[in-house]
C-alpha cells in the first residue's frame, strides 16, 4: 500500500514532479470521487513518504491523501471507471446518465407542449416534466453521493486542508 499526497500543481510549480502511471492515477481517482473540483490534470499526487511528500506537507500543499495498491487499482480500472463514466463522466454534463435524462426531459417537454396545445388534455401536462425532473435529479445526486463515498473507503481519501478555490 503506498500512501499519497494529492495538491494543486499550482502549489507546487516550484518542483519538477514527473507523473509516475500511479501517481496520475491517484490524481484520476480524486477527482473521480468529486471530493475537489479540480481537474486530474491541475492536480499532482506526491509519494507521501517521499522527500516532496514531506516538503508538500511542510508548505502546507497537502489537499488530500489516498492509499493504492494493486487490489484497489484494479477496481479503478475494471469497475469504478466504467461506473464513473456512466454516473459523471470527465465532465458531468458528458456522462452517459445526465446524456440520457437531457434526453428524456426534452421528451418529457415535448409531451407537456403538446397537452399544452389540447383542450381536452391541457391538464395532464401540469408540471409534468418539472416533477419527473426533481425525482430523477435527486435520485441522479444520491448515486453520486454514494460513489464519493464507496470511493473514499476503498481507496481511504482523507481530507488534509480544507479546500477553497
Amino acid at each position: 500500500m503506498t500512501t499519497y499526497y494529492i495538491c494543486r500543481s499550482a502549489d507546487l510549480n516550484d518542483l519538477e514532479l514527473p507523473q509516475t502511471f500511479e501517481e496520475q492515477l491517484a490524481c484520476e481517482i480524486v477527482t473521480a470521487a468529486r471530493i475537489y473540483d479540480e481537474i486530474s490534470a491541475d492536480l499532482l499526487a506526491i509519494q507521501a513518504d517521499s522527500e516532496n511528500g514531506m516538503y508538500a506537507q511542510l508548505k502546507g500543499a497537502a489537499l488530500f491523501s489516498m492509499e493504492l495498491n494493486d487490489s484497489n487499482i484494479q477496481i479503478w480500472q475494471t469497475e469504478a471507471k466504467k461506473i464513473y463514466e456512466y454516473l459523471l463522466g470527465p465532465a458531468e454534463e458528458n456522462s452517459r446518465i445526465w446524456s440520457a435524462f437531457g434526453t428524456l426531459h426534452a421528451e418529457m417537454e415535448d409531451f407537456e407542449a403538446l397537452c399544452n396545445q389540447s383542450k381536452n388534455f391541457n391538464e395532464l401536462a401540469e408540471d409534468f416534466s418539472s416533477f419527473v425532473a426533481s425525482q430523477i435529479d435527486e435520485s441522479i445526486r444520491e448515486e453520486q453521493s454514494a460513489f464519493a463515498d464507496i470511493m473514499e473507503d476503498l481507496y481511504s481519501i482523507e481530507e488534509l486542508k480544507t479546500v477553497t478555490s
